[in-house]
């Protein structure tokens, strides 16, 4: 395992895990933080507790609001996606977290997972890379108790057992301002941390995987909605025009992100 994050800079293939400093501008922030309470607001009845306490979970956030599409294909981020994936991915799950300040009385189960539970639960080691997942924090974790990721470092490329309690050996707290971008592989071991800070923390979630996965949630995809995003965003929604062409993409009007990574032309996104 790695040392803790002030020894070192963290990285995707070596540890498991990364931290893109100011991968949203404080304009993005301010916008995608407002979008964030409407939804929330919005859609009370999709909203879901989702394993620990006061947090409320909405998925599939790339339909709620139109804000919520345009961190999916950001320069500042895709690049590490793809550097991993390749070009051939879209955004298999989505979610927008609201993590509320749980009370000293209050036991916090650490729910350690991994992601991709189809994949790292079933298949045997070692297992293949399939899916990263980036997450923005819109609200700085800057300590412990802001409730913030803790990763277990190198678990992705090593079969150890399941993790327990709040800071098992070798783990490690990610810390990151508002902004930045945590992006981190499926196979590695995790948690969320207890918010005890007093103050309601907001997360987005963007998870990609190959195209020829199946989504885990619905979202729309009709040809009004999809007239209305750029050719990238359309294939990080999970746009196609034929099965085969999911595994065996030949035209770049399907995969649009292939050019601009064969060509390290991220301007074009």
């Amino acid at each position: 395992m790695t040392g803790t994050p002030e020894q070192h800079t963290p990285r995707l293939a070596e540890d498991g895990y990364e931290i893109i400093p100011d991968a949203l501008s404080a304009e993005q922030v301010e916008r995608l933080t407002e979008a964030a309470h409407r939804a929330h607001d919005r859609f009370r009845d999709r909203a879901r507790d989702y394993y620990t306490p006061r947090r409320r979970v909405l998925f599939a956030v790339q339909e709620l609001e139109p804000a919520f599409v345009e961190p999916m294909a950001l320069p500042t981020t895709l690049p590490t996606v793809c550097e991993a994936l390749g070009w051939n991915i879209f955004v298999y799950h989505s979610h927008l977290d609201r993590n509320e300040t749980v009370p000293p009385e209050v036991d916090f189960p650490f729910n350690w997972h991994r992601d991709l539970q189809g994949v790292t639960y079933t298949l045997p080691q070692p297992l293949p890379l399939l899916s990263v997942k980036i997450s923005y924090p819109l609200t700085d974790i800057g300590g412990v108790e802001d409730g913030g990721p803790l990763v277990l470092p190198g678990s992705h490329r090593v079969d150890v057992p399941r993790p327990t309690g709040p800071r098992p050996p070798g783990s490690v707290p990610i810390l990151a301002p508002a902004g930045s971008a945590i992006v981190i592989d499926s196979r590695v071991w995790h948690t969320v941390g207890a918010n005890r800070s007093g103050n309601t923390r907001m997360t987005l979630f963007y998870a990609y995987a190959y195209r020829w996965m199946r989504p885990v949630e619905a979202f729309d995809l009709s040809e009004e909605r999809l007239a209305r995003v750029t050719p990238v965003q359309r294939q990080l929604l999970g746009a196609g025009a034929t099965y085969e062409g999911f595994h065996l993409p030949e035209s770049d009007d399907e995969v649009p992100l292939r050019a601009i990574v064969e060509n390290d032309d991220w301007k074009a996104l």
